[in-house]
């Protein structure tokens, strides 16, 4: 059996590149580009929708790989903070994160879940409701400028490509 440890790396150094290295404190990094295990100031956790007892998601988003549980041959020792991604290759550029690929291979949309768990519930599996993120950056998430909307009531206009600000700005409501 192979016990997966947590790395102890405390930033995420891939996601500020695709972001296009903005002006940070890499020892001291924003909550979505950090990946220490210890709690940021006024962060709360509730368990990630779905994935209970493996998984849980935070108030600033983050999100976490719980320790204790096997997938074959692998022992999951440790508590993990998970890595973010940048998908920019859609119209609205977005931060996903990926649990083991033995627990699911999809893309998890971070706002999404954050606003699932955080603002309001609805049906995770209807993929006619989008969750509409109006933060000035992908880095800084501020719940209260997140909304649920219909896919169909939603259109985009893209406005720059520069991801320091905002890529995309939502139009017609």
């Amino acid at each position: 059996m192979r016990v997966l440890l947590n790395s102890g790396e405390i930033f995420n150094e891939a996601l500020w590149k695709k972001l296009g290295s903005p002006k940070i404190d890499k020892k001291n990094p924003s909550a979505i580009m950090n990946l220490s295990l210890k709690d940021l100031p006024n962060e709360n956790w509730v368990a990630l929708p779905g994935f209970e007892d493996k998984y849980a998601i935070s108030n600033i988003g983050r999100i976490k790989r719980l320790s204790g549980w096997i997938i074959g041959t692998q022992f999951f020792g440790e508590e993990q903070i998970m890595p973010l991604n940048l998908n920019k290759h859609n119209v609205a550029p977005h931060l996903y994160f990926r649990l083991h690929q033995k627990v699911s291979r999809n893309q998890m949309i971070l706002i999404r879940f954050l606003y699932y768990c955080f603002v309001e519930n609805f049906d995770l599996k209807d993929r006619t409701l989008l969750v509409v993120n109006q933060n000035e950056s992908l880095w800084d998430i501020n719940l209260s400028k997140l909304s649920l909307c219909n896919v169909t009531d939603v259109r985009y206009k893209k406005t720059n490509e520069n991801l320091n600000g905002s890529t995309v700005k939502l139009i017609d409501m």
